[in-house]
């Protein structure tokens, strides 16, 4: 992958995101919990009108619960041209905006957790860091 990417922490670890798919970041969101539904939707989220399904990142990639759900922010995404449906996935923070080049990508390590192998495209080496970059085909189930 070359282009630009959003990285952002969860649960302490760098994560990033194309950026062609993200919409907007929402500091401190207030999204309304539904009863019922699946452990990794946190739940509906008002933007503007429209509503958003919030998803858990660290639920899906079944990280430990250490996200503090009523400080975190959220990526909404926009996933398909044209789609007026949108997605949010919690986070801890927003980080920086970072140019990669495909020679700094590798595939996920084999000897990552099935989830992270299922729902991450792949590990980009920068100066100082690695950044795992999640496919949010895979993590929003529109695969």
């Amino acid at each position: 992958m070359t282009g630009k990417i959003l990285t952002f922490y969860l649960c302490g670890y760098l994560f990033g995101i194309d950026i062609k798919f993200v919409k907007e970041i929402i500091r401190n969101i207030e999204f309304n919990q539904i009863p019922g539904t699946q452990p990794h939707i946190a739940g509906l989220f008002n933007m503007r009108g429209q509503i958003v399904t919030v998803l858990d990142l660290a639920v899906i990639l079944s990280y430990p619960e250490t996200l503090d759900k009523k400080n975190s922010a959220c990526i909404i995404l926009k996933l398909r041209q044209g789609d007026l449906d949108f997605v949010g996935l919690l986070m801890d923070r927003p980080d920086d905006v970072v140019d990669i080049e495909s020679e700094w990508c590798e595939p996920p390590p084999a000897n990552f957790g099935e989830a992270e192998i299922k729902y991450l495209k792949e590990v980009v080496k920068l100066k100082d860091m690695l950044v795992m970059i999640i496919d949010p085909d895979m993590v929003t189930g529109y695969n």
